[in-house]
């Protein structure tokens, strides 16, 4: 059914919306325009002859490395067909581009002291985190009971545990940070005492497996340590 008022169109219904010069109404349809493959977003012959600014079309293609995706399209004043992207479909052109995604970051805050040393027969510390400290958790990974990270999906993976340590006897000594997986190690580097702290530095790039769990640990070689601060980073490639 069609109502024309002051060269208004309503389709649907004879309700009309001023500010339209053409309104669908429908409980249950929805508008359906053309789905059509841009191959090239400069095209000017495909797969519209001569687009006039703002048409718009679904777009087929997935060519990544032109910013395209299946998705709404439309040609622009700059001559080009620019896709409506999701958040998927843009990550998906970050890691073609090898670019690692910031997946899960955490503020590491002050912890209590750890009374041996590991030359002193101490294990290492687990690494605990409060739900303040994590700042991005994208997936959700982050155990809090268990202090895991559980890896979202198989792939290829970057991960920093940056740890600033001291002892209550301010003495020198060597710190250590650990990376698990599943309970067992596959990372560990050691710090430098500078000025009453120290500092370590732990950067892992794993390929890493679907559900995995990681965890970190800390130590220092003198008794009487805590963390002062750090930061735990996974990227996902």
């Amino acid at each position: 059914m069609a109502q024309f008022y002051f060269g208004q169109v309503v389709i649907g219904s004879a309700n009309v919306s001023a500010g339209a010069i053409l309104k669908l109404d429908a409980n249950n349809k929805a508008l359906r325009i053309p789905s059509l493959s841009v191959t090239d977003k400069t095209s000017i012959t495909t797969p519209i002859p001569a687009p006039a600014v703002g048409v718009m079309l679904y777009n087929t293609t997935m060519d990544i490395n032109n910013d395209l995706t299946p998705s709404i399209a439309y040609w622009g004043s700059d001559n080009k067909y620019h896709s409506q992207a999701t958040s998927t479909a843009t990550e998906s052109i970050i890691s073609s581009a090898n670019i690692p995604l910031l997946i899960f970051t955490a503020a590491i805050t002050q912890k209590p002291y750890t009374v041996l040393g590991t030359a002193s027969a101490g294990a290492p510390t687990p690494l605990t985190l409060g739900a303040q400290e994590i700042l991005v958790d994208k997936y959700s990974g982050w155990d809090l009971a268990t202090n895991q990270y559980k890896v979202p999906a198989t792939g290829i993976y970057v991960v920093e545990f940056i740890s600033v340590m001291s002892n209550a006897a301010n003495s020198g000594g060597t710190s250590t940070n650990r990376l698990l997986n599943n309970g067992s190690y596959i990372g560990f580097i050691s710090g430098r005492f500078v000025l009453n702290r120290m500092y370590t530095t732990l950067i892992s790039t794993r390929s890493l497996t679907v559900n995995h769990l990681l965890s970190f640990q800390y130590s220092f070689t003198a008794g009487n340590y805590r963390m002062e601060s750090g930061t735990v980073n996974i990227y996902k490639y």
